[in-house]
């Protein structure tokens, strides 16, 4: 039986009976079209019907069925949710010196992510935290609400908005939120010009991230006392009460540098209690640029010359010292300022054969370095 459950998915798809229904309504129109008219006798059409009304009847009560048992209690108390029907098989190992949570495609690329050690820290703490409570659930114990919403500081280009759209993924692959997505704006995303549209702007922009991740970077900008302050303080008082009102449903990111986030939380009286949780990104080291900038080549398909290491770390130990160092940024930009180099070096070879297009060399990542003087 599950042989011809299988066989009847690959060949109508993952709902067979809706596939065989779409089958028999195309040829019924293609019967119609061309106006032919077969010779059935009546019972043999309305055993037909009645079977596909049958057996859609009993396809429904089956799905129900199937469902019922696997509906748990939802976040929070007097709501209800669909059980996952794989439960996901987490596992504690070490990882670059760090303990860390895997066991999903997103937790495994969190893990693989280049520093961030007290970013992974916080999140593995928080996933055991979301199982031990699923678990308590389940056996009908009381559970604790536990806040979501987060607080993201740190310079530019250290991965906070790759870290959020993991998050949400985790948070998904665990059954916290239906789909996990992330939708990422900023003040000119919630805020409006005009007088009572600030709320309707920053609703539309809450409703788009319904069962996932609101990522808002630079969310300090909402409360700076500049002269659009009122409409910017509009869209925070909009953002707590819909946090509120669909905290089973809602995650709300807030992202931007530690002094001006700490300004942010303290301009509300609702956003430290929304805000439970501050997780902190420091910035990249020499070391975990050079892996970094190793790791985008990679990616695309280009190799750094071994002679390019001491070039590179000179510039990273420099270019940290400069007010608009991006981390992560930064390298990417030196990697396709080595590529415009290397184009310029190897156009006028192109002809010639045995032309190594996968090397960056020395040379290119010099010329490179030399236009961020």
């Amino acid at each position: 039986m599950a042989n011809l459950g299988s066989w009847l998915k690959t060949q109508l798809g993952p709902a067979p009976l809706v596939g065989l229904c779409m089958i028999v309504m195309t040829i019924v129109g293609l019967l119609s079209t061309f106006k032919i008219t077969p010779s059935l006798p009546p019972w043999l059409g309305y055993g037909f019907l009645l079977g596909i009304v049958v057996s859609a009847t009993f396809y429904f009560l089956f799905s129900v069925t199937r469902l019922w048992f696997q509906v748990v209690g939802g976040p929070i108390p007097g709501s209800y949710r669909i059980k996952p029907r794989q439960t996901v098989a987490l596992r504690q190992a070490v990882v670059d010196g760090n303990n860390v949570t895997l066991g999903t495609a997103a937790l495994d690329e969190l893990a693989q992510m280049i520093g961030l050690d007290s970013v992974k820290t916080e999140i593995s703490t928080l996933v055991q935290r979301l199982r031990v409570e699923a678990a308590r659930r389940e056996q009908g114990l009381p559970v604790a609400p536990i806040s979501l919403h987060m607080i993201f500081t740190g310079p530019p280009g250290v991965g906070k908005t790759v870290v959020a759209r993991l998050y949400g993924a985790i948070l998904r692959d665990l059954g916290v939120l239906e789909k996990g997505l992330l939708v990422e704006t900023d003040r000119s995303g919630l805020v409006a010009g005009y007088v009572g549209q600030t709320a309707i702007k920053t609703k539309a922009k809450i409703d788009e991230a319904r069962d996932g991740i609101l990522f808002i970077d630079e969310a300090y900008s909402l409360t700076s006392r500049d002269g659009q302050h009122a409409f910017g303080q509009e869209a925070v008082d909009t953002l707590l009460k819909e946090m509120e009102d669909q905290r089973d449903r809602l995650v709300v990111i807030a992202a931007g540098y530690p002094d001006l986030m700490r300004q942010f939380v303290t301009s509300n009286p609702g956003l430290p209690s929304r805000f439970a949780k501050t997780i902190h990104f420091d910035g990249y080291s020499v070391e975990d640029l050079l892996k970094i900038i190793h790791v985008m080549a990679r990616r695309d398909g280009l190799n750094i010359s071994a002679e390019s290491e001491e070039t590179l770390k000179a510039f990273f130990a420099s270019a940290m010292q400069r007010p608009n160092f991006g981390n992560a940024r930064t390298a990417r930009t030196l990697l396709e300022r080595a590529r415009e180099a290397q184009a310029a070096r190897l156009a006028p070879l192109l002809g010639q054969r045995n032309i190594n297009l996968a090397e960056i060399t020395h040379a290119d990542i010099s010329t490179a370095t030399a236009e961020f003087s």
